[in-house]
């Protein structure tokens, strides 16, 4: 199914079309008369170019006319249908052929050889017989300028609009309001989408959105046939090669020859997503390791506790300092410290699940780990593997000591965080590097 932005230009064609009629200057418009009799050449120029002021063109048989529209495109062509060469309605769709953007008026003495729904199937789009007055003539022809004036200016607007829609920045699609099929994009959506023109047209226009996004703009377009217009935020398009574009879309109701249509315009927000996204993440994250900040800590096991809790599922909480580290730092410098500080981050993300526990830094050689369904052996494990893994490093004399606290239903997040402080604290009173469990 296409749509022409002809249709979507017309209203607004109409209003500039120029009226061509009594006073008017038809000059602008060529004329080509083919009639093998000279007084019917004459007649015929006399009002044509006399009377209405058109250029004009003239010719003696079908050949010539032919011919000469290989060097010319007049915009009408009034032909006798009974001349030398080629004639009658053979004539005329062998004119049709040749200009089909210029209209045709047929002359004929003859209507019973030459039926008037005849040449009209044939390609004309008017008919004259001869004998006529120069008014009949005048006014066929002026109905036609008019119709080519209001032509080129539907050519004009839809070509206005298309270069408008088409060289936009923003994504645009027109979507059938009926079935939501879409029915043409731009350039700019489909270089957004990744998609060409034929993997576009005739597409549901929700296919192209991610997940539960599909389903929001279904729910939104809905909504907004009703006001006629409306706009959605950060609305998710899966690209084929799997990358995300993010756009705010804007939907406007427009009836088109008595079609419904949306026109959607699809704002890129891509890179302003993931800046914010970037934000957040560095709101949450230690600048220097990489883990979770103690800010993020203090939400993230107030969520912990909670899916624990709704979950039945076991929670470890572990404490880790560094042992050494001031002297680590005295003797060897800042700048190691700080990749000592690395190092045990490192350490914290190959010990741990990434998709159900989480590493923090709470600050200068503190670090913290939730464990998410892990009871006391597993809390153990993860510690005692921790706290060999870095003795097997560089650690310029530093050792971990570690405290585990495990939760139990009721325990409120300060009295949990509590227990595991206690453990650290033991396991640092043990004598460093060593693994308590509260």
């Amino acid at each position: 199914m296409a749509l022409r932005f002809e249709s979507i230009a017309c209203d607004k064609a109409t209003a500039c079309n120029a009226a061509v009629g009594e006073g008017s200057v038809a000059g602008h418009f060529t004329v080509l008369v083919a009639d093998d009799e000279l007084n019917a050449r004459d007649f015929l120029a006399k009002a044509v170019e006399k009377r209405l002021g058109c250029k004009l063109l003239v010719v003696s048989t079908g050949d010539e006319a032919l011919a000469l529209l290989e060097r010319h495109a007049p915009d009408v062509v009034v032909a006798d249908l009974a001349m030398p060469g080629v004639q009658g309605l053979e004539l005329v769709a062998a004119l049709r052929t040749r200009a089909p953007e210029t209209s045709i008026v047929a002359l004929t003495g003859h209507p019973d050889d030459f039926p008037f729904v005849d040449a009209v199937y044939a390609g004309a789009d008017d008919f004259i017989r001869k004998p006529f007055a120069p008014a009949e003539l005048e006014a066929k022809l002026v109905r036609l300028f008019r119709e080519r004036d209001a032509l080129r200016a539907r050519q004009a607007a839809e070509s206005k609009y298309r270069s408008l829609f088409e060289l936009s920045m923003d994504g645009m699609l027109l979507v059938n309001a009926e079935d939501q099929i879409i029915v043409d994009a731009n350039q700019a959506f489909r270089e957004l989408s990744e998609r060409t023109p034929e993997a576009l047209v005739g597409v549901p226009v929700c296919e192209l959105f991610d997940g539960v996004d599909r389903i929001r703009l279904e729910q939104w377009l809905a909504i907004c046939a009703h006001s006629g217009k409306g706009t959605m935020a950060d609305l998710t398009i899966a690209c084929p090669s799997g990358r995300l574009a993010h756009v705010d879309v804007t939907a406007t109701f427009i009836e088109v020859a008595s079609q419904r249509i949306i026109f959607l315009s699809c704002k890129d927000v891509t890179e302003k997503i993931q800046f914010e996204q970037q934000l957040a993440e560095a709101a949450e994250k230690d600048a220097l390791t990489g883990l979770f900040n103690k800010r993020s800590f203090q939400n993230r096991i107030e969520g912990a506790i909670n899916r624990a809790r709704d979950r039945s599922l076991a929670l470890g909480l572990m404490f880790i300092d560094l042992d050494n580290f001031k002297a680590c730092n005295d003797t060897h410098g800042h700048q190691v410290g700080d990749q000592l500080l690395v190092v045990v981050s490192d350490v914290i993300r190959k010990s741990v699940r990434a998709t159900s526990d989480d590493g923090f830094r709470l600050g200068g050689d503190e670090f913290a780990v939730i464990l998410m369904g892990a009871d006391r052996e597993n809390c153990a494990h993860v510690a005692e593997r921790m706290r060999a893994e870095f003795q097997k490093i560089k650690n310029y004399g530093a050792s971990m000591s570690i405290g585990v606290a495990l939760y139990s239903e009721g325990q409120q997040a300060e009295m949990f965080i509590r227990h595991a402080d206690e453990a650290l604290y033991r396991a640092k009173n043990a004598g460093k590097n060593t693994v308590e469990i509260a």
